[in-house]
């Protein structure tokens, strides 16, 4: 019997072969195992959203007034305990009338001094002083007032004139004022001293400084000054301190704005996440409990991850975050879950950033 050798296929045929019956099957397993590791690592559904909070403070008004030295922006870095303002007190015609009144208390006591003629004179002489010396006081505490409104008034017109609103010679005039007021003060409070050196020396010398409890008089003047320096106490401005470091987020108000007590003046922002809040939505598959390992993995390139642990749950079921819903899903509620940082490493996540949170078994 004859035999035939094989018809040589040609090796196009084979590859042809190959494409159209093995090379399907060998893309598809391909395929199949990439998808599934890809599922796993990259786009498996997470146990929980949670989002990196820092802190966060919000500084208001300790006072009602003007506000004055407040010149910061947002993204201005600041420490806490700085001085970031001053509040004035803005009742300057309550201040003013408490300030006559005192000073006519002041001209009623001097005058009742003509009746006791008889009295010695270094006696009088000693309470004259003592009344020179509070009205001096009173003088300082009319200048102080007014040169901390001459103070307000010049921040304002100084922005008015670097927005080129007002004259040049009308911001001149205030600040003359107000270095005129500012010159007024330094006399006040040297003659002051002065006479508060004499006065001591008097009483040092005359031995009526024992006796000023049992005078009526000394201790009419006495009153008089405790009321001056009550009145300069509430014309002082009020502070206004930062109460964390951090970064100015948003300023409410504005310098030489009057404000009332308990206004929003700015907000600051701390830059560092202190904990992540995630919320575990119904129905609830795995219920989280304090020290549950989770794995808290970024969502930038690389999908950088870190084990951690929950260190709070809330108590009951609250609205999520609107940037934690789910798309289409506007009123969803779950059980928050604050997640420590303290193991996060080299990873640092800024404030208000998305993570996803998966529990570890």
């Amino acid at each position: 019997m004859r035999t035939y050798e094989p018809i040589p296929i040609p090796f196009k045929q084979k590859l042809k072969e190959f494409r159209t019956r093995f090379l399907p099957v060998v893309v598809f397993l391909i395929s199949g195992i990439a998808v599934f590791f890809l599922w796993s690592d990259k786009v498996s559904s997470p146990g929980m959203i949670g989002k990196a909070v820092a802190g966060q403070a919000e500084i208001r008004s300790p006072g009602s007034g003007i506000l004055i030295n407040f010149h910061h922006r947002p993204f201005e870095r600041v420490f806490e305990g700085q001085l970031i303002g001053q509040v004035f007190p803005g009742d300057s015609l309550l201040l003013e009338a408490r300030i006559m009144e005192a000073r006519a208390e002041i001209d009623r006591i001097e005058q009742s001094l003509d009746v006791v003629s008889g009295e010695q004179r270094t006696r009088i002489n000693l309470e004259e002083l003592r009344i020179d010396l509070v009205r001096t006081r009173i003088n300082l505490a009319e200048t102080v007032l007014r040169k901390n409104l001459s103070e307000a008034e010049l921040i304002r017109l100084r922005e008015l004139r670097n927005r080129e609103l007002i004259a040049e010679q009308e911001f001149e005039r205030a600040e003359t004022a107000f270095n005129l007021l500012l010159l007024q003060e330094e006399e006040l409070t040297s003659l002051i001293a002065g006479l508060e050196d004499r006065l001591d020396e008097l009483e040092r010398f005359s031995g009526y400084g024992t006796r000023a409890d049992r005078d009526p008089v000394l201790a009419a003047i006495r009153v008089q000054e405790q009321r001056i320096e009550v009145l300069r106490a509430e014309m002082a401005p009020i502070p206004v301190y930062a109460s964390i470091n951090g970064i100015i987020s948003n300023v409410t108000a504005n310098n030489g704005e009057y404000v009332t007590a308990g206004t929003p003046l700015t907000y600051i922002d701390a830059p560092a996440a202190d904990y992540v809040v995630g919320y575990v939505r119904q129905p609830i598959s795995v219920e989280p409990y304090q020290g549950m390992k989770v794995q808290v993995t970024t969502r930038r390139p690389g999908r950088n991850s870190f084990i951690s642990e929950v260190i709070e749950l809330g108590g009951q079921m609250q609205l999520i975050d609107p940037q934690l819903q789910r798309p289409g899903v506007f009123s969803e509620s779950g059980i928050p879950v604050k997640v420590s940082l303290a193991e996060s490493g080299e990873i640092s996540l800024i404030p208000g950033e998305i993570v996803d949170i998966y529990f570890v078994r």
